[in-house]
Formats: structure tokens, C-alpha cells, sequence
């Protein structure tokens, strides 16, 4: 698939995203539910979307594919962690620990998944 297609293809999942964020703001009457709901399906297209591109790393960074798979799961948590904080009433420590363990095992599994491409 071409650039141009993924990032129609994204685009048109960040529009989605977004309409259902306003959905369920009309639904819950919670203004920040559109920016939480928003960020939690755009992360998960993007989580799916990171498999259609090319997942050869180049000489300065992670491929694109890595890239995008780590930044939509780390999106999707923050929107978890946003209605989280909207719904429940966990601390704000205990939200701030979420948001830290997601990013540290983020972090981890992007390490091990670019040294095993490294060491081929």
C-alpha cells in the first residue's frame, strides 16, 4: 500500500474517531469524553493500522510500523486513563502510576522488538 492510501486510510480513522467522541458527548453529557473517546479509537486505529507499513527500521530510529504501533497503544492508554478519570474515583497518583507503567512497558517491548531486528 502507498503513503498516500495509509494516510487516507488514517485520516479518515482520525474523522471516525472523533464522531463517535461526539456521540458519546451528546450520550454522557461529559465534554471531555469527546477528547478521551477520540484519543482511545484513534489509538487503536492507529494500533492496527501500524501492521500495513513498512516494518524495516532505518539507520536513525525505529521503522514506521514500530513507530505507529507505540504511539497508538500509548494513545489508547491515555484515553483509558481519561475516562478512567472521568468514571471512577481513583487518585491521581494511581492514574499518574498507570500512565507510567504503560509508557515503561511500552518502552520495553519497542527495545526488545528493534534490538531483535538489530541482531538478525
Amino acid at each position: 500500500m502507498n503513503n498516500r492510501t495509509l494516510s487516507a486510510v488514517t485520516l479518515g480513522s482520525l474523522i471516525i474517531a472523533l464522531a463517535v467522541g461526539l456521540i458519546v458527548y451528546v450520550a454522557t453529557d461529559e465534554w471531555t469524553m469527546i477528547l478521551w473517546t477520540t484519543l482511545l479509537i484513534f489509538g487503536i486505529a492507529l494500533f492496527a493500522l501500524s501492521f500495513l507499513y513498512p516494518s524495516e527500521s532505518g539507520k536513525f530510529g525505529p521503522s514506521e510500523s514500530l513507530y505507529r504501533m507505540v504511539l497508538g497503544i500509548l494513545l489508547a492508554v491515555v484515553g483509558i486513563v481519561g475516562i478512567l478519570s472521568v468514571y471512577t474515583d481513583l487518585s491521581s497518583l494511581i492514574l499518574v502510576a498507570i500512565l507510567l507503567i504503560a509508557l515503561a512497558l511500552v518502552g520495553i517491548m519497542a527495545a526488545l522488538m528493534n534490538g531483535k531486528k538489530e541482531g538478525q
